[in-house]
């Protein structure tokens, strides 16, 4: 999901960026097709500079998260991992939510860092016109950053730099 406005960032194009050398989005895009998946990109008026973002599937979205979700849930298929555009995470983040919410029984699994919503999701059914079921799966990790502010970017390029 790459449709937001970087407010709180002050940049609309945070997610590109750069940790230790190389977008934000590049780092997340890379890693999930080294892990196997087809990535689908959301993008919205406010990020349409990520119309040409190399061999993944651009689907248009609106600028609503909700709707937009709801629009690229039904463009691909499921079990569907959605992230946000403006996260740093380590593969072994990534690959512990993903095995630990293959034992869950809900229509959705939310990841939790460290107590605080992640943005990341494993969607097992897509929604419709009800609200689907949700578990948050709880992991404590110092490789997560949420880039909403510039502490964030600070912090997240120093972690990385190790």
């Amino acid at each position: 999901m790459a449709g937001g406005r970087g407010t709180r960032m002050r940049n609309n194009k945070k997610m590109l960026l750069e940790i230790d050398g190389k977008p934000v989005l590049y780092r997340i895009i890379d890693l999930l097709q080294q892990m196997g998946f087809r990535v689908n990109i959301c993008i919205s008026k406010n990020t349409e500079f990520l119309s040409d973002t190399g061999e993944v599937k651009i689907i248009a979205g609106m600028g609503n998260y909700s709707e937009d979700l709801k629009h690229s849930l039904h463009s691909c298929s499921v079990p569907a991992l959605v992230l946000p555009a403006d996260v740093i995470f380590s593969r072994n983040l990534l690959e512990k939510f993903i095995e630990l919410s293959g034992s869950v029984s809900k229509e959705i699994a939310t990841l939790k860092v460290n107590g605080e919503l992640s943005g990341i999701s494993i969607f097992f059914k897509r929604p419709e016109n009800k609200e689907l079921s949700y578990t948050n799966i709880e992991i404590s990790d110092n490789s997560f950053f949420n880039l909403n502010h510039p502490e964030d970017y600070i912090k997240a390029r120093e972690y990385f730099k190790q």
